[in-house]
């Protein structure tokens, strides 16, 4: 299908082989990729043979129902798979083209930004368009967005491959390198979301925090059980602790906030969470404190690729601006020493 078999005199895989070697390890047996792909048997194995020709290795082998992948074909399965997404998406572009509607950009970003800035600013787009409609506006000026939940290094990685077309990721000033974003990418801060300390009530902290509404020191949590987030997240938790004096005792970990207040409120520890998810909700017997260090927060922005000029991107950059005024803070005001 593809004419993709040599460059610069080197034999090339085939992008068609690749696809229809995924089919076979997602159908389990060479008539159900047949069937899947529209070909028939004898052309499946062809390509089989060809391509296990071309590497050199098995890739195909017997199993006791149907056949399995070598290592080396699944890990080859996973090319395929990337490539059959590829084309998938671009028949949804071409799609929206012939609709009129070709200004659809996909949008990645982690939990807590998904539920609250990226959420609202599809909402707003979406009834912009509603009403741009009814008006008689040309739906080739209509602005599609399809949102998909992502952490922030797998983030990078797919606006970088053109997977998607914008990530709103968070980066930790504790942790300067974790994120590697070159030169092909371009970052736009819109702003800072403090991080909490989330405790019951009850506890001597929440108590002493209802009673004075002040910062609390993260020292104060010292002696406490810890329940940690992602990997990420559990990193900047050691910095913040270790630059506090002290080593959290971590006893649980969850990237899922709902869980995260759960076993806070069964006693079973005290967390570090962002501001925004307390937005989403925060149950009656919890508090969330404001941390007496200028470091713990997270900055927000946009990430996108920096050769990306289209007007389509430029109004979401624009609606997410405007969304994010209502959530995040320029700066942090705690009068803390700056990390070194």
């Amino acid at each position: 299908m593809w004419g993709w078999d040599r460059l610069d005199g080197m034999a090339e895989l085939n992008p068609q082989s690749l696809v229809t070697l995924w089919q076979i390890e997602r159908c389990g047996s060479f008539s159900a990729a047949a069937k899947a792909l529209g070909w028939s048997q004898p052309a499946i194995s062809q390509q089989v043979k060809k391509l296990e020709s071309q590497c050199g290795m098995q890739l195909v082998t017997r199993a006791v129902r149907g056949v399995e992948l070598t290592p080396v074909g699944a890990m080859l399965a996973r090319h395929g798979e990337a490539i059959a997404d590829s084309l998938a998406q671009a028949q949804l572009q071409l799609n929206d083209y012939q609709r009129g509607s070709f200004a659809h950009l996909r949008i990645v970003a982690p939990p807590s930004i998904c539920s609250t800035i990226v959420a609202k600013t599809v909402v707003k787009i979406s009834m912009a368009n509603e009403a741009d409609e009814s008006s008689g506006m040309d739906r080739r000026d209509r602005l599609e967005v399809s949102l998909a939940q992502m952490e922030p290094p797998q983030a990078v990685e797919q606006v970088g491959s053109g997977e998607a077309d914008a990530a709103i990721i968070f980066r930790y000033g504790t942790l300067p390198h974790f994120l590697q974003i070159d030169e092909s990418l371009t970052f736009e801060p819109l702003g800072v979301d403090p991080l909490r300390l989330l405790v019951r009530k009850a506890s001597d902290i929440g108590r002493a925090y209802e009673k004075s509404r002040e910062a609390v020191d993260l020292t104060a949590a010292r002696g406490e059980h810890w329940i940690a987030g992602c990997a990420t997240c559990r990193a900047n938790l050691l910095k913040l602790a270790s630059r506090a004096g002290f080593k959290p005792d971590i006893r649980h970990a969850t990237d899922d906030y709902w869980a995260t207040q759960n076993l806070v409120e069964m006693g079973m520890g005290v967390s570090l969470v962002p501001t925004l998810d307390t937005k989403l909700h925060l149950q009656s017997d919890l508090v969330a404190c404001p941390i007496a260090d200028v470091n713990a927060s997270r900055q927000i922005g946009i990430l996108t690729r920096a050769n990306d000029t289209r007007d389509s991107l430029r109004r979401l950059r624009e609606e997410l601006t405007r969304t994010a005024r209502g959530y995040l803070k320029d700066h942090v005001t705690y009068e803390q020493p700056a990390l070194e």
